[in-house]
């Protein structure tokens, strides 16, 4: 149950160490949209074990906000980097060695040869630039079925570059 205690609390930490949290989460995000959602987490981490916090002064709770932020940022870090690995980019199907005419020079060329839900998923992501999340809510499916897609799309083209063009198995990436 919240009480006023607990709001006072929790105000104090905000205006404490808003600033610092923001600072940190950016030392280790490299992004100011990042290290506002790591302060966001932070906050909602530190609201939830407001119980267990004392004076918003103390070097004990001061120390705890830090381990907290540094918690929250490196955990949004790890889900990015997740995300860009699972990231589909017609970069990714460029072929290495290009310059013959009948070869495609990437994979938007292939994308009709595709069943529709996984082109859907390759021109929302690497054609219109969506993130993983802006997909999922565009063509109503979950964050994972995007990502599962986008890898089995991945896939899909690679076969199709490798059985077109045997003597280019190649990709770059």
């Amino acid at each position: 149950m919240h009480t006023s205690e607990d709001a006072e609390k929790i105000a104090a930490l905000y205006a404490l160490y808003e600033q610092t949290m923001f600072y940190d989460a950016r030392q280790i995000l490299h992004d100011d949209f990042l290290a506002e959602d790591a302060v966001h987490e932070a906050f909602l981490r530190l609201i939830a074990r407001r119980d267990k916090l004392g004076d918003p002064n103390s070097a004990s709770v001061h120390s705890y906000v830090k381990k907290t932020l540094r918690s929250a940022a490196i955990d949004l870090y790890r889900k990015n980097l997740r995300e860009r690995e699972n990231c589909c980019d017609l970069e990714d199907f460029e072929i290495a060695e290009e310059g013959s005419e009948d070869l495609p020079t990437d994979a938007l060329s292939l994308l009709g040869e595709l069943p529709a839900k996984y082109a859907a998923v390759i021109r929302c992501r690497a054609v219109h630039g969506l993130s993983v999340h802006e997909t999922a809510a565009v063509l109503q499916i979950s964050e994972a079925c995007v990502r599962k897609r986008c890898e089995r799309a991945r896939h899909m083209l690679q076969s199709k570059l490798d059985t077109n063009h045997p003597a280019r198995k190649e990709l770059t990436k």
